[in-house]
């Protein structure tokens, strides 16, 4: 950390009162040489505007030009990159653009490199007394003032006034006078020091001033030279970094005076631009694109000192979560144009459901009294208190705009282009309208059970002929505000569900959920069984409205993936990831809604390594014939069966009696030479040969039983690659 100190003795250092030769400019000159004065020289206006959903922008200059005559064009440092790398000048009428220049500026950090002292663009006092080091300096404070040469400066932890109190931390110049004298004076607030060296002085004004000369080469002049003869159109464009645009919707709906719900609403689309490039737009044509054309920016504008060009990393779009998706056949139906990559959101709510049970079939949406789930939700209730007739606020909002907004497309982009020309001052922002249009909408309520919290919505479909760029978007009903959410690009002819706001007289519960299994049919060919199974994953739900108004809500299913909707209500849509069924209910109703799923698969097993039992559990509900047919094998398998378990018992019996043996030589090895373990040792020698005996009777029997298996397993294998069983249903 720098104290105060420090900081004054950096002031003081650099404000020193020594006699100095006057040092030459450190600002670098344009790089373009100076008209004639027979030539004229004027800036030349924006008069175009495109900004692109991925932060730039293009812009075009255009004006008159009369001979010889060089036009300019003023940009900030920050811009100057991207003017190199897509500047365009066109002379309409014959001329010649004969150069372009712009004033340069060698880097800093490299001009600081051509001064002798080693200061850095942010040095501290220590930096600066550590520079100068060896100068000749007078050094004034609270007593006489003394010269010298500096030798260091130092900085040492001085106790505090109290055994508590932290280590302050005190800085100390050490200086050595001509006469060889040696003193460390303390720098504080009221210490002066003062270079008696002139060139030293000048080389610390000359760093001042490329640091101040740094600080006001904010803004570039770029100067184009056309040559030619008459009057003549130019025209410049080039791409810079602009703030993205933004979308912005009003939703504007009225009921009827009859009190039916609306069919239509207005749409009002507004954008948000803003201006932050330093300069005024005055009466420019501007478009907006709905599009993300690529861009990067390089550092052309830095001259570069053999040194590897910074290459900036490549970044991905960030995706967020998707807002509601439309239907598969919208989406068939709509043309295909890109969208930007950007916001996306949901509405919120509350409420909460579970249920679960037995299977109960319902194959259509049926009724439920009114009584069974009442007084579930809340219900909000306005009182009419009589007034003047008054114009609908829908009516009266869209006769207060009046969009002037042409649309194009091209490539993979959407362009609004705003008939009139438009004004912001630099530093400015606009809400600019873009479009309104009549457009078809649906009042309904949406739940999922992956999102259980019922949702007011807006089912809308863009008649209109405008693709509608990702946005928020805001509801107004009666005047009143509703809610607002967000959209993604919902191109022409296309549907989508935007939610707004939570639904508490919504509630939807599962009855039951049940997964079932069913064998369609099986065959056997070469040893191998393949049947044919269908499962159905079946789900009712109870729907109830507590609301005092009829409402339509409609239930996602989400959709798994390779089953097939096997339920006889249909869905109003489909989207990729999810069915949606509509359920109109009325007030106080209860409305059951069932949903089927299948999917077919096709299982294998091979019957030598399928046991009986298991097969048997396959063939359950087979016809008897087919268990007749298969009796040979199970016969084979049986046989095959009683000749391991016989091998097995008969190599157990061998292991047995080795293990015998080996106790009983342990055992003849610890007898001695006496009478008593002679005998002994007689029984145990009479032991082993009988056992050996038997030994080679049960190896015998061993390798018949090995024979017949493989006899057996042969037989086996004839009868399962000779049944073949044809597709049998079940």
């Amino acid at each position: 950390m720098r104290s105060l100190t420090a900081s004054a003795l950096f002031v003081s250092a650099l404000t020193l009162t020594a006699q100095t030769a006057k040092t030459p400019s450190a600002v670098i000159k344009s790089a373009a040489s100076k008209p004639p004065s027979s030539e004229k020289s004027n800036a030349l206006p924006v008069t175009r505007i495109a900004l692109y959903k991925n932060g730039v922008g293009f812009f075009e200059h255009s004006g008159s030009v009369t001979g010889n005559q060089t036009v300019t064009i003023d940009f900030t440092t920050a811009q100057l990159n991207d003017v190199l790398q897509s500047l365009t000048a066109i002379d309409l009428n014959g001329g010649r653009i004969t150069g372009a220049g712009y004033n340069s500026a060698t880097p800093l950090g490299q001009q600081l490199k051509s001064l002798p002292l080693a200061l850095s663009e942010d040095p501290s006092a220590t930096d600066l007394y550590s520079a100068i080091r060896g100068a000749h300096v007078e050094v004034a404070g609270s007593g006489s003032a003394f010269s010298g040469r500096i030798l260091n400066i130092e900085i040492r932890s001085v106790p505090g006034p109290t055994e508590n109190s932290p280590a302050a931390e005190k800085r100390f110049l050490t200086v050595i006078s001509d006469s060889g004298a040696i003193r460390s004076l303390e720098l504080t607030p009221s210490t002066q020091v003062r270079l008696l060296d002139s060139s030293l002085h000048s080389d610390l004004s000359r760093y001042l001033e490329l640091i101040a000369a740094n600080r006001s080469e904010g803004l570039r002049h770029l100067s184009l030279r056309d040559n030619g003869t008459g009057t003549r159109q130019l025209r410049v464009s080039y791409i810079s970094e602009v703030p993205i645009w933004k979308s912005t919707y009003r939703i504007l709906l009225t009921d009827s005076p009859s009190g039916t719900t609306p069919s239509t609403a207005t749409l009002q689309g507004w954008a948000v631009v803003d201006n932050t490039v330093g300069t005024d737009w005055n009466n420019v044509q501007l478009s907006l694109i709905a599009g993300s054309p690529q861009s990067f920016i390089q550092p052309l504008s830095q001259p570069i000192y053999s040194r590897r060009p910074d290459i900036p990393i490549a970044q991905d779009a960030q995706l967020t979560p998707q807002t509601h998706e439309s239907s598969i056949e919208s989406a068939k139906a709509a043309p295909q144009m890109a969208g930007v990559a950007g916001m996306s959101g949901m509405g919120a709510g509350s409420g909460v459901g579970s249920g679960n049970g037995f299977a109960l079939k319902s194959r259509n949406p049926q009724r439920i009294s009114s009584g069974v789930m009442g007084g579930i939700g809340n219900t909000n209730e306005t009182v009419a208190v009589a007034a003047e007739p008054m114009v609908a606020y829908e009516s009266a909002a869209a006769d207060s705009i009046t969009p002037n907004t042409t649309t194009s497309a091209y490539d993979d982009y959407f362009e609004y282009k705003l008939s009139d020309p438009v004004t912001i001052r630099k530093n400015e922002s606009a809400l600019v309208p873009i479009l309104q249009s009549k457009l078809p909408v649906e009042r309904v309520s949406l739940w999922s059970p992956t999102q259980p919290r019922p949702l007011r919505a807006l089912w809308i479909t863009n008649s209109s002929n405008l693709t509608l760029d990702r946005g928020s978007f805001s509801i107004v009903e009666n005047g009143n505000f509703g809610g607002e959410g967000l959209l993604d690009p919902i191109h022409p002819s296309e549907r989508r569900l935007l939610s707004y706001a939570a639904d508490q007289a919504i509630r939807v519960t599962t009855d039951y959920s049940h997964d079932t299994q069913r064998i369609l049919s099986f065959s056997i060919v070469k040893g191998v069984l393949r049947q044919q199974t269908s499962e159905v994953s079946e789900v009712e739900y109870i729907v109830h409205n507590s609301a005092p108004d009829p409402r339509t809500v409609i239930v996602e299913q989400p959709k798994r993936s390779g089953w097939k909707l096997d339920s006889d209500p249909q869905p109003a849509e489909t989207t990729p990831d999810a069915y949606r069924f509509r359920v109109a209910t009325a007030a106080g109703e209860s409305v059951r809604l069932h949903i089927g799923q299948r999917r077919d698969f096709e299982l294998h097993f091979r019957l030598v390594n399928t046991t009986d039992e298991q097969l048997t559990l396959i063939l359950r509900n087979a016809n008897p014939t087919v268990l007749q047919q298969l009796e040979p094998v199970f016969a084979a398998k049986r046989a095959l069966a009683s000749l391991d378990n016989q091998i097995k018992a008969r190599q157990a019996d061998i292991n047995q009696i080795t293990e015998d043996q080996k106790r009983i030589r342990e055992n003849l090895s610890t007898l001695k030479g006496s009478s008593e373990e002679r005998s002994l040792a007689k029984r145990y020698t009479d032991e082993l040969n009988q056992q050996e005996d038997k030994l080679a009777a049960l190896r015998k029997e061993l390798d018949t039983l090995h024979q017949q298996r493989d006899a057996a397993q042969q037989d086996l294998d004839n009868k399962i690659e000779s049944l073949n069983i044809g597709q049998i249903r079940s």
